[in-house]
């Protein structure tokens, strides 16, 4: 079976990247050693990840906001319920960006097959490298210097994994994607400052409510925001159709 499917998935990539008239252009090789490097960074990040252990009491005990710069500090006092449920919502709604303009965008609807292999790859590669970034980084979150979470958060492996911030780099990944994309179909739209616009400022608004939460400090947001933005505008990059 999974011969098979495999086996289908690569005949899809030759006919795609051989008679799609797009602004993209898959080729076996490629595709194949960029996935392979996503899933060697995903085992590498599963690996760290099975070494971490949690803070001690101890620890959390001797940890001491006066410590951190001031630019950091500000946030070991926040604790927004609101601010993380927000920002879970702009994180998943960005992840469907990619699928909305595939599906009511006639001439990216055509090459859905393309899209959908940008979109795999930017996902798994931002995923895989910031998951491999926090089980390696072990920082400790914002909230365990406070007062108001409770010691079993604390306690958790989560605590551990502050830089750098996940929802930053993945709502980066997406937006940039999406507005790359959509530059990439409709090179002359009038609506292009407008996509760009929107594809930064989200990933922004996501940054500063995981900062309220008590969740990242801002060096979290700032390198995951230009992480993510990174791969998203790239991947579509490295594909572009080599004009004759």
């Amino acid at each position: 079976m999974k011969k098979t499917i495999l086996t289908c998935w690569l005949a899809l990539v030759f006919c795609f990247a051989t008679f799609a008239q797009s602004p993209y252009q898959l080729k076996t090789g490629r595709e194949l050693g960029i996935t392979g490097a996503g899933l060697s960074l995903a085992g590498a990040a599963y690996y760290f990840k099975q070494k971490t252990e949690p803070l001690t009491l101890q620890q959390i005990s001797e940890l001491n906001s006066d410590d951190l710069s001031s630019f950091e500090r500000w946030v070991t006092m926040q604790r927004s319920v609101k601010s993380r449920k927000r920002s879970d919502l702009l994180l998943y709604g960005s992840q469907v960006l990619p699928v909305a303009l595939t599906l009511f965008d006639k001439s990216m609807r055509k090459d859905a097959f393309t899209i959908a292999t940008l979109y795999s790859q930017t996902a798994l590669l931002n995923i895989s490298l910031t998951m491999l970034v926090k089980n390696t980084v072990r920082r400790t979150r914002p909230f365990v210097y406070g007062t108001e979470a409770t010691l079993e958060d604390k306690l958790s492996l989560n605590a551990r994994e502050s830089f750098y911030s996940g929802h930053a780099s993945q709502t980066a990944a997406m937006c940039f994607l999406s507005a790359r994309i959509y530059s990439d179909y409709h090179p002359d739209s009038k609506w292009k400052p407008v996509v760009w616009t929107t594809a930064a400022t989200i990933p922004a608004i996501t940054g500063l409510l995981r900062m309220t939460s008590g969740k990242h400090f801002p060096t979290d947001v700032l390198v995951g925001y230009v992480t993510g933005a990174a791969i998203g505008f790239f991947i579509p990059k490295i594909h572009e159709r080599l004009q004759p």
